[in-house]
């Protein structure tokens, strides 16, 4: 029995299409056997299964604060006027 099946169109800029082609060709897949295995894994992971970026990457000094917050050494204020406080308090 063939399972049942649907088609899909998306739009893609036509040169990333063309590159992928090519890099696919060399892979030995085409593009829809690519977007069924994405969606497969989506199906099987319950997400993406890979990180997802903007084009801006945090900072150094960003990284930093992330860390320092989920390592829990990160500070909480009860309220808006506390923490505006606390910006100023540590100017010179």
């Amino acid at each position: 029995m063939v399972a049942a099946t649907t088609q899909i169109r998306i739009r893609v800029p036509a040169r990333r299409m063309k590159n992928v082609r090519r890099m696919l060709g060399t892979m030995g897949v085409d593009a829809p056997s690519v977007v069924n295995m994405l969606f497969a894994q989506i199906e099987l992971q319950g997400r993406l299964p890979f990180e997802v970026f903007g084009e801006e990457q945090p900072n150094a000094t960003t990284l930093a604060a992330i860390e320092e917050l989920e390592s829990g050494k990160g500070h909480s204020f009860d309220n808006k006027a506390a923490f505006m406080k606390s910006l100023f308090d540590d100017e010179v």
